[in-house]
């Protein structure tokens, strides 16, 4: 075996470095974090060969002072913290002190700037080759290095990787390059709405965005400037917790690319985020699909450590589910409010309840005391001829304006400057799952258990024994008998039935961890109750037991099942995802028709 061996300065930095710098746009997003921690109004960036031959930054920041310039390009030199406590207080978005000095290791780098009431620029560079130093020289700037401010910073990175053909022949083709780098740049502007930037590439303009609001930024990053509707709604859990979102109704896409998370203004791509933002949409999308949308949350820094990834993309969180807890409530109100991605709503008023009456098929194998056939008319409730749609996602499908069937699937309505569509299966499938949920919690919550005829014993860390005894009641009330068995053991001896006995063991743990993971005020039984395999079975009996596309629909089913989907807790989706409604803007008649001038 080997000796062990001190690698050589030049071998240890390059290695350090590849912690920081996988790509060019890791470059960039080191970059344009300094230039936004100085202060910067306006960034401009020009690259060549997607980033790989060049990448140039010039800001009108605060520049660094010429004695400084040797220090940036040091590792672990920074200007942004002094101790470590400094991180519990942290408001800048770089604090490493190993940006400029990774770069460096991996390109030739050249830094020129200007502080304010200073004659000069000065200019110094790194040759990665030789690993050679400038010293600081004075340069006359002209007009526009700055973006016409009297301070800035110009830092150019050449020839990336030439050094190293190991991590160049990894890096993909310029497009792809330059499409990765554009991402960075539409998040960071996301960030700082107030600030101007630009990308040139090759000579050519790629993006121009101007000083904007955060809803203006949001529409013209998020949906490249489309007349899509902004959703907006902002919620404080105390002093020091915020959520501002905004969501671009109505645009899914299948990556999460348009999925932003912005913590006190720093870009992150964290998984607890992700799953926090994704939770509220389970079953508003289609499975693979991602909203769009951009999430503002301040949060103390006390409750956070910022300092678990070399480039700063992930985070970690003193209580993961205070901050579930606040994405649930606000996307969960946004939903609510204005329907899923596929339905476009207004400014409503609340209507008063809807009728309790089912829509069922004719299909025998459906027992239910409230099923009838649709052949047959079935008189009015009292008053519901002039009834409205409880569900302000449905405000605007009044009966009034129902005009009939299209293809013997889609029940259409006139809204005015649109026409409206519902699915009727759709709909059917939604109400159906809906009414056989509750059903099933209804039956669990009134004791009616299945008692297993081998208990099982669910293993947990005897850490969260207390917790966990504490919460015992809330499966109990759930249909579960259980008792805690040993240390670190707690034996089920009878379940629900609607839970069957299928991958019961694995389904238990999961139940376990769910029920440690939720937070006790805010966990609904719901979400304790129905595990994935649950969910899939009553959706699927829902499906199969609701009306088709191509069944008749008479006039008087059409309004009852109107009125039954506006009581639906989702009502804009199926539970597997699909649309319920769609709206077709009246401007696209008038496009088909040939009628805009």
């Amino acid at each position: 075996m080997s000796r062990i061996q001190r690698l050589s300065p030049r071998v240890a930095e390059q290695i350090a470095a590849g912690e920081v710098i996988e790509r060019p746009s890791s470059v960039l997003k080191e970059l344009l974090e300094n230039s936004l921690d100085a202060g910067a109004t306006e960034i401009a960036v020009t690259i060549k060969d997607g980033g790989k031959s060049l990448i140039e930054v010039l800001d009108n920041g605060t520049g660094i002072q010429p004695e400084d310039l040797p220090l940036a390009l040091e590792r672990h030199a920074t200007s942004k913290i002094q101790a470590l406590d400094d991180l519990e207080t942290l408001n800048t978005l770089g604090f490493r002190g190993e940006a400029l000095a990774s770069i460096g290791a991996v390109s030739n780098l050249e830094i020129i700037s200007r502080v304010a009431n200073e004659s000069s620029a000065y200019a110094i560079d790194l040759d990665h080759s030789t690993r050679e130093l400038s010293k600081p020289t004075a340069k006359t700037v002209t007009f526009g290095h700055f973006l016409g401010g009297t301070s800035g910073t110009r830092i150019r990175v050449e020839g990336l990787f030439s050094q190293i053909p190991a991590r160049l022949k990894f890096l993909k083709s310029s497009s792809a390059e330059l499409s990765m780098i554009r991402e960075w740049i539409e998040r960071l502007a996301l960030s700082h709405p107030s600030v101007g930037f630009r990308l040139q590439n090759e000579e050519r303009t790629v993006l121009n965005l101007r000083p904007q609001t955060s809803e203006e930024r949001a529409r013209s990053v998020l949906a490249d400037g489309e007349d899509y509707p902004i959703r907006k709604i902002e919620i404080s859990r105390d002093q020091e917790t915020r959520l501002k979102v905004y969501w671009v109704q109505g645009l899914s896409l299948p990556n999460s690319k348009n999925l932003v998370q912005l913590v006190n203004g720093r870009v992150l791509r964290d998984r607890v985020l992700q799953h926090a933002m994704m939770q509220p949409f389970r079953q508003s999308l289609l499975p693979g699909k991602f909203p769009s949308l951009v999430a503002y949350l301040e949060i103390s820094p006390k409750e956070m450590d910022v300092n678990v990834h070399p480039t700063k993309s992930e985070i970690r969180f003193l209580d993961p589910r205070k901050i579930f807890a606040i994405f649930d409530e606000a996307l969960g109100m946004l939903i609510r409010t204005h329907g899923s991605g596929s339905f476009v709503a207004g400014d409503v008023p609340h209507f008063s309840t809807a009728s309790e009456l089912a829509i069922q098929p004719t299909n025998p194998s459906v027992a239910s005391a409230q099923s009838f056939d649709f052949s047959n008319p079935q008189p009015a409730s009292e008053g519901s001829s002039h009834r409205q749609p409880l569900h302000p996602a449905l405000a605007a499908f009044r009966y009034e304006n129902y005009l009939g069937v299209l293809f013997r699937t889609f029940l259409a309505y006139d809204l005015g400057d649109e026409l409206g569509l519902i699915d009727q299966h759709a709909a059917h499938e939604r109400i159906r799952y809906e009414q056989l949920k509750n059903r099933a919690l209804r039956r669990a919550e009134s004791s009616d258990v299945q008692d297993l005829l081998i208990p099982e014993v669910v293993k947990y860390d005897p850490i969260h024994h207390n917790a966990l005894e504490k919460r015992i009641s809330i499966l109990s009330r759930l249909g579960f008998e259980t008792e805690i068995f040993g240390p670190g053991q707690l034996l089920f001896r009878s379940i629900p039935p609607e839970w069957g006995n299928q991958e019961l063991r694995t389904r238990l743990k999961n139940l376990v961890e769910r029920l440690l993971d939720l937070d006790e005020q805010s966990a609904t039984n719901e979400q304790l109750f129905l595990d994935e395999r649950l969910f899939e079975k009553i959706a699927s009996e829902a499906c199969r037991s609701s009306i088709r596309a191509g069944d008749r629909l008479e006039p008087w089913a059409a309004r009852m099942l109107l009125e039954q989907l506006s009581e639906c807790q989702h009502p804009w989706n199926c539970p597997h995802g699909r649309p319920t409604t769609a709206r077709v803007p009246k401007a696209r008649f008038e496009e088909w028709f040939q009628r805009i001038v």
